[in-house]
Order: C-alpha cells, then sequence, then structure tokens
C-alpha cells in the first residue's frame, strides 16, 4: 500500500442476514451458465500445433485450464525462438471477425496466428500483467503509463461498440525491462478481448453476471443490463488497484462470516465507497422494480448506521484530490454520470504521460 494512504478495514455486519440471504440464493437459482460444448481432443505438452501462417508452435505447459470444461485452456508454447500464448475459445468464427475488426489497435493483445481445426487462436507472449505490477515499486508516471494505454485499448473497443465484459488488473499485459534498478514499461495490452461482445446501440447485455466479482459493476452483479459504463466501473477499480496497491472489492473467505455471502460484501462495499442517495436511487431504477436484486441494494443501503457507516473514497485520507476525481467519475454508482473511456483520457489526472515511455 502507498506510503500515508489510509485504506478503511472492511467490515463485514450485514442488516438483516437471514433475509437478505434468502433474497440472494433465490437470485442464484436463475444464474445461467454457459452451454456445454463437444470436447474435441486436446493438445497436450509437447504437441506441435501448426497455425494457418504456417508457423509451428510447440505446446510447452498448460497454464489455465477453466474449470469443469476442459477443452477451455491456455498453453504457454515457442515456435523455437520466442514465446507465445495459445487460447481455446468459443464461437471461434464470431471472435476471429471481431478481431479482425481491431486489426491496428496497438494497446489491445490482438492475434498472432489462429489455429482454425482446433478453435486456437494464437497471441504473443507478455511477460506480466498489472495485477503483479502493482505489487512493485515503480514511479506514479510508470503505472499512470499503465492505465493511460490499457485505457486507449478500451477506448478502441468502445468506438466499435464492443463491451469488453471482463476488466481487471490481470486482464492488463505488460512488458517492462529493468534500467538500473527501475521498471521501464516497454508495451501494454489490454487482453481477453475474446470475452468481449459486440452490443449495437440501444441495446445491452442482460441476464448475466459477467466478469470476475472482485472487479465487475454493482450492475453486473444484478444481471442487469451492462454496458460500455460497465467496463468504466471496473476499469476504475483497477485504477485504484494499481495506485493504491489494494484490490479494494477482495474478500478473504477465511474472514467472511458464516451465512453471509460474498457478493453482499461486495455491493455493501460499492454502496460504501461510491454511493449517495441519488446515485443509488439511480442504480435502483437501472435495474429495475421486477429485479429482486432491488431489494438486496435497498436492504443494504438502509443498513448503513453508526455501527457500520459508510466510508466514501472521497474522503480516504493520503490519497490524491485530482485521483479521487477520476475515481468518482468513473465509479458513479449511475451508469449514465460515468466517465466514458475517451473521458477518463482527458482527465486532469492523465496530464504529463503523453510523453512518458
Amino acid at each position: 500500500m502507498s506510503t500515508g494512504v489510509h485504506v478503511p478495514t472492511p467490515r463485514y455486519r450485514l442488516p438483516c442476514v437471514s433475509a437478505l440471504m434468502l433474497i440472494i440464493v433465490n437470485v442464484f437459482f436463475h444464474l445461467k451458465s454457459n452451454p456445454e460444448q463437444s470436447a474435441t481432443r486436446m493438445p497436450s505438452v509437447g504437441t506441435r500445433i501448426v497455425g494457418e501462417s504456417g508457423s509451428q508452435y510447440i505446446i510447452e505447459r498448460i497454464l489455465q485450464e477453466r474449470g469443469n470444461t476442459p477443452d477451455i485452456r491456455v498453453y504457454l508454447a515457442n515456435n523455437g525462438t520466442e514465446k507465445f500464448i495459445l487460447k481455446n475459445v468459443y464461437d471461434f468464427d464470431y471472435y476471429h471477425d471481431l478481431y479482425r475488426r481491431l486489426s491496428s489497435s496497438p494497446c489491445l493483445r490482438l492475434l498472432h496466428d489462429i489455429v482454425p481445426n482446433r478453435s486456437i487462436f494464437v497471441y504473443e507472449y507478455l511477460a506480466d500483467h498489472l495485477l503483479n505490477v502493482a505489487k512493485k515499486d515503480i514511479p506514479l508516471v510508470a503505472t499512470k503509463r499503465i492505465l493511460r494505454d490499457a485505457l486507449r485499448g478500451l477506448r478502441e473497443l468502445h468506438d466499435r461498440d464492443i463491451v469488453h465484459t471482463d476488466i481487471k488488473a490481470n486482464n492488463i499485459l505488460i512488458d517492462w525491462k529493468d534500467e538500473n534498478g527501475e521498471i521501464a514499461i516497454t508495451r501494454v495490452q489490454l487482453a481477453d478481448i475474446e470475452d468481449s461482445a459486440v452490443v449495437p446501440p440501444n441495446c445491452d447485455i442482460l441476464g448475466k453476471a459477467v466478469g470476475n466479482w472482485m472487479w465487475r459493476s454493482p450492475e453486473a452483479h444484478a444481471e442487469s443490463r451492462v454496458n460500455k459504463p460497465s467496463d468504466t466501473f471496473s476499469f476504475g477499480i483497477v485504477c485504484i488497484c494499481a495506485v493504491l496497491k489494494h484490490v479494494i472489492l477482495a474478500v478473504d473467505a477465511k474472514e467472511l462470516p458464516e451465512g453471509v455471502d460474498v457478493q453482499a460484501i461486495v455491493l455493501q462495499r460499492q454502496l460504501s465507497y461510491f454511493g449517495n442517495d441519488e446515485s443509488v436511487a439511480a442504480l435502483l431504477k437501472h435495474i429495475g422494480d421486477e429485479s429482486p436484486w432491488c431489494t438486496v441494494i435497498n436492504v443494504l443501503w438502509k443498513g448503513f448506521d453508526e455501527t457500520t457507516p459508510r466510508e466514501p473514497f472521497a474522503l480516504w485520507k493520503g490519497v490524491d484530490p485530482v485521483f479521487k476525481d477520476l475515481i468518482a467519475g468513473l465509479t458513479d454508482l449511475d451508469p449514465k454520470k460515468r466517465l466514458t473511456a475517451q473521458g477518463a483520457l482527458k482527465h486532469p489526472w492523465f496530464q504529463g504521460t503523453e510523453d512518458s515511455i
């Protein structure tokens, strides 16, 4: 954590826990999972894969396997001289077409090659990501450069009506080098575009809790209308992580009281840090009266009192007021009032980064 910055100690007292949990359980009962796909024979370590370009990639190891879907894997591979990331994807043709729209975006991780018969995308390898880099002692100007370039990538998506849906610190990839004991950033790219969706004007993503619970927006938690502002909310949480070196919505399961669901804690913190009467009312309107999540949010909002006071981010000690203003714009609970990616890039906090390396 940055010197002199006070991050409030998480509070786990919730109002009407039993009633609240019954509501949340009923909401979770209706969660929809991704449809099962027929499994194909997956590459193993040592497998040689030939891309459409004719390049050959040798699997070094499996980096990630998604839950109960063994046909969705991420691999580290090499071509004899360079490292690459290979990733199985659903909807190969859809996302291949989406990547074609982004062929000139240096701040996005784009395709290096494809393997159509295995539904595999091939990416250049970047050595690190922001969740790791944020733990290092790096100059603020370098942090701003990382966030600026990631925001440029997000702007490129939004300009093409593409909603990322999974903005988080470990989806911001970074290449850096050591120069006389200091970290010098050489490349920043926003990754996992294959989790994105093309959302035409006057449309929204609805009925799915997209993204990771530690980074997602309140409307995404509620499976309500998700669009570009949901990405910018998540980006605001990423900015706090990068600057204050703290994932403010993370919940340690070991400290979680029995019978309290993690999503209730996350929503409570979002309301505590970023809410006011006006923005909460706007959020409830956005979600819609028919959603059971409105009851959850109302119970949480009315539960703040002297025992469980709100802890507005605007009042946190030791935080730069200009940075607070940026976060206020990105994390407004009213999606209609949030900064756009372009608006955030123009914010005074990013001044002076245009010439940074």
